[in-house]
């Protein structure tokens, strides 16, 4: 009897465990025409639970990959943020399903997903197609995600479900898309190919399990058809997103996948978007707020299509809770990371030992930096004038005739 109730007990926990995965992490996607300086950005918080140890390294290009920024998390599957020398950038949101069957070929992918695009494409509807053959090919095997990518001319959001079904949806150059937890793109046209892409029988696929009824739901949407019900209900999504929809629209909800701003949108919009959180409640804890106790990395890709991709393309890091850290710009042309913002010396040997070197971080890595951060953050602190510094650094920076970016970025660390 008591291995029966220790079993019951270890299922609960893993399915309380699973259901707080599902409600992590917020993006925000800013056409170029919607910009101040008409870049693309795409801002996103990444919220994990447990002990998560941030790295950070260049991985340099080789005859088979890419030259990319990597911001790893230790043993986390879907939690690190890529960008690459092409401005190409990835960062993803769970999304759970509804399916509960899916048909995965061999191990089916997930992990491989952003690395893949972050080594491969370049250009963000490149990662489109890559992420859609992926899918296809070998089988989505988490319960959803919606991947965000993005690069200097525009973004997409392309929405993934257990199996080998996803769809994927351009962001308008005018407008700004946000999201939470759950899936965002509602109907959709698969005749538009400039501004969506998908599996053929996505439709075909619903109607057969029932998800969809034609005659009665009237237009396909996607959303409605493979969220899972609870996704779309969860009161800790809804209230990120009315956050950041009162921000960017002056509304509750708009009801669009993606709408038009009160104001064009600048880096200090999204600084501002992704640190917003309630007040803490009685034990100290930011609850159901973009900015929360789980945000342990905040990232915005500048994508500037006027400047080549080296100085144009930029991610600004703030290590933990961007209510009060400061953001650290990471320009696409760096070419190495300072010494150590890795537990290792390279990141071939990250990369091989990822998914096995991921528990009992802080015991074997007692001296790594991003310690000082997670001890240091406190919600009540601003940050406002050191992102000054950092913006006038920045500029100066820029107007540089000689730009080493090696030396930029080791100025900060």
């Amino acid at each position: 009897m008591k291995k029966i109730l220790f079993s019951l007990a270890l299922l609960c926990f893993g399915l309380s465990l699973a259901a707080a995965q599902d409600e992590n992490c917020f993006s925000v996607i800013a056409g170029r025409n919607a910009t101040v300086d008409g870049s693309v950005l795409m801002a996103h918080n990444e919220d994990d639970s447990g002990e998560q140890m941030l790295n950070i390294y260049v991985v340099p290009a080789t005859d088979k990959n890419l030259r990319y920024i990597w911001c790893e998390f230790p043993g986390m599957e879907v939690s690190d943020v890529l960008m690459n020398q092409f401005g190409v950038s990835v960062a993803s949101n769970g999304c759970p399903s509804r399916e509960d069957k899916g048909d995965i070929s061999g191990n089916g992918v997930l992990y491989e997903v952003r690395t893949s695009v972050a080594k491969y494409a370049r250009t963000a509807r490149e990662a489109v197609v890559l992420i859609g053959t992926l899918v296809e090919t070998f089988g989505y095997k988490g319960s959803g995600r919606s991947y965000i990518v993005a690069d200097p001319s525009e973004g997409w959001v392309v929405s993934v479900v257990k199996g080998k079904h996803w769809v994927a949806q351009r962001v308008p150059d005018d407008k700004v898309m946000t999201i939470p937890n759950y899936y965002v793109i509602g109907e959709v046209d698969l005749d538009d190919e400039e501004n969506f892409a998908g599996s053929d029988d996505l439709v075909e696929y619903a109607v057969s399990r029932g998800w969809y009824d034609p005659d009665k739901d009237g237009a396909f949407n996607f959303a409605k058809a493979y969220a899972s019900e609870k996704s779309l209900s969860s009161v800790n999504s809804i209230s990120r997103h009315k956050q950041a929809w009162n921000y960017f629209f002056g509304a509750d909800r708009p009801g669009e996948f993606a709408s038009t701003p009160m104001k064009k949108v600048s880096i200090r919009d999204m600084m501002n978007v992704l640190a917003l959180h309630h007040p803490a409640d009685a034990e100290g804890h930011l609850v159901n707020s973009i900015c929360n106790d789980n945000t342990i990395l905040s990232s915005i890709f500048q994508l500037r299509p006027t400047l080549d991709f080296e100085t144009g393309c930029v991610m600004w890091n703030a290590m933990g809770h961007p209510c009060c850290e400061v953001y650290v710009p990471w320009y696409a042309g760096i070419t190495e990371a300072p010494a150590g913002l890795g537990r290792f010396k390279t990141a071939q040997e990250a990369e091989k030992r990822h998914m096995t070197d991921g528990k009992d971080l802080r015991k074997k890595y007692p001296n790594h930096f991003y310690w000082k951060y997670v001890d240091g953050w406190d919600a009540s602190f601003d940050p406002s004038t050191q992102q000054r510094e950092v913006f006038r650094a920045r500029r100066a920076f820029e107007k540089e005739a000689t730009k080493d970016y090696n030396a930029f970025i080791r100025k900060f660390y």
